[in-house]
């Protein structure tokens, strides 16, 4: 019997939030820092190197403490092993690259806001698809996209087990944050999103050893051999040797943002 009456109390609670909720459609824009881990980057989370990124989207409240966000997210990424540590900068890479993202998280809220309460914090967890594409610059200044020349020997018969790299790709964001409603309609927060990528060649770089400038010579040409080895710009006694460490395939990259949102 104690089970029936549970179950009855429960259901009448359940019908009674119900009506007492309306479902709310907000639209939000954000603006701050985006930045990446990776084999490039020394600290897992650091606003060294980080750029601008911006964003905008909705929000539909479903439920009090429960909304589902869609947004779009344009930033960029880079690092540079001159800004390393001492293991980073003898091997003299870099990268940059623009992200462009579309995605939708599942929001928890501590608290209604701003259906009860002005101030709460939140997680969320979602899907995203974003589009990258890595460039450098050679030593003579011109941009050079580092996906079509394989600087890890992407694409050779010599390298069976090197694939090029998609540029649209899947990750996971979750994040946390809070927000304050300024009134009924208007609310601003500040919110953290990390996203677990699943490439790891952000950065361009994956592979723990140097595919032969020889052979990206003689099927990519000069500038692709050029850029897979770029010790040899330095004033420094290091030349070609396939067994330098070039990244850790084990250390995945990812990508975050630091969001101010209103």
């Amino acid at each position: 019997m104690k089970y029936i009456i549970t179950a009855t109390f429960l259901f009448f609670v359940s019908k009674e939030m119900k009506a007492q909720f309306s479902p709310r459609l907000f639209f939000n824009v954000s603006g701050g820092l985006m930045n990446y881990s990776g084999d490039l980057q020394e600290k897992s989370f650091t606003l060294n190197q980080s750029h601008n990124t911006y964003g905008i989207g909705a929000t539909y409240q479903f439920w009090n403490n429960f909304s589902l966000t869609a947004t779009y997210t344009h930033g960029e990424i880079s690092a540079d092993d001159k800004y390393g540590g001492p293991s980073h900068i003898p091997r003299n890479l870099n990268f940059f690259s623009n992200i462009n993202e579309g995605g939708v998280v599942l929001e928890a809220s501590l608290f209604d806001v701003p259906g009860n309460a002005k101030f709460t914090p939140y997680i969320f967890e979602g899907l995203s698809v974003f589009y990258i594409n890595p460039y450098t610059f050679d030593p003579s200044g011109n941009k050079v996209y580092l996906q079509p020349i394989g600087t890890e020997g992407q694409g050779l018969p010599q390298y069976p087990d090197k694939k090029p790299y998609k540029l649209l790709q899947v990750a996971i964001p979750i994040g946390v944050g809070v927000k304050y409603a300024i009134s009924n309609n208007l609310m601003i927060g500040a919110e953290v999103c990390f996203r677990k990528a699943f490439t790891d060649y952000l950065d361009d770089v994956s592979g723990p050893v140097y595919a032969d400038t020889a052979v990206i010579r003689a099927s990519r040409g000069a500038l692709a051999a050029k850029l897979s080895f770029r010790s040899d710009e330095l004033n420094l006694p290091y030349h070609f040797n396939s067994t330098i460490i070039r990244g850790n395939p084990g250390n995945k990259d990812w990508f975050y943002s630091c969001l101010i949102k209103l």
